[in-house]
């Protein structure tokens, strides 16, 4: 009979695994990009201010929800279903005075709502100082509140107020007021607007995956027939 595998060997293949790179938590990437529609106070042009916020969730897709698809209301939204976890994976503001900030800025986060969601297709309230109406499209409606210290010393607060998941009517999106406070060269502005999705993107699985399962796979076919009993 064939000698079944030794234990160094399975020692051998338990470094091997630890050793290849593993699939990330995480698999898809959800980017908003903030779409002003008002500032207080008002400056001399319509609004400057633009961001980018990045989610990595375990999932984010379309959906119908509980909603009614039927309902001249609602419609298809993307969600994070059971998820109820996302990481900020990236982070970038501009306010209208021109003070910008990132992801190493922020200090406190705090978050509403469990499970990430969006409104329908939807074209949100304006303010007088947009610099255009804002675009048709899907919109963040969770509730958070993300705080810090810009560099030039001031503190700042990014709010998304909730909105209704799947709405397609303009107060169903949560609008946002992204404050900024005087320091000794930018006043303080607090600029409106929301944070539209702008894509989602799986995350590729590390190129060693597919050979660790397969060798896996083949591991597992070998430990089996050597304790099968050998031909006569």
């Amino acid at each position: 009979m064939k000698a079944a595998l030794r234990p160094r060997h399975l020692l051998a293949a338990a470094l091997l695994v630890g050793a290849l790179p593993m699939a990330a938590h995480a698999t898809v990437i959800a980017t908003f990009d903030w779409v002003p529609t008002s500032e207080n106070p008002l400056q001399g042009q319509p609004s400057t201010a633009s961001g980018t916020l990045q989610l990595t969730l375990a999932s984010f897709s379309q959906t119908t929800g509980s909603n009614p698809t039927n309902s001249p209301n609602f419609a298809p939204y993307y969600a994070s279903g059971t998820a109820t976890s996302a990481d900020i994976t990236a982070f970038s503001y501009t306010d209208a005075n021109g003070q910008s900030v990132n992801l190493s800025n922020l200090t406190t986060d705090s978050f509403q709502t469990s499970i990430w969601e969006t409104s329908a297709t939807d074209t949100p309230a304006t303010g007088a100082a947009a610099p255009s109406p804002p675009p048709s499209g899907y919109y963040l409606v969770n509730g958070f509140t993300l705080s810090g210290t810009t560099a030039q010393g001031s503190g700042f607060q990014i709010a998304n107020n909730v909105g209704t998941p799947g709405a397609t009517f303009a107060n169903g999106i949560g609008n946002a007021d992204n404050t900024f406070n005087l320091n000794g060269t930018h006043a303080a502005i607090t600029d409106g607007g929301y944070w539209e999705l702008a894509s989602v993107t799986p995350v590729p699985l590390p190129s060693g995956l597919p050979l660790l399962l397969a060798g896996l796979g083949a591991l597992g076919w070998s430990q089996r027939r050597s304790r099968l009993p050998a031909a006569c």
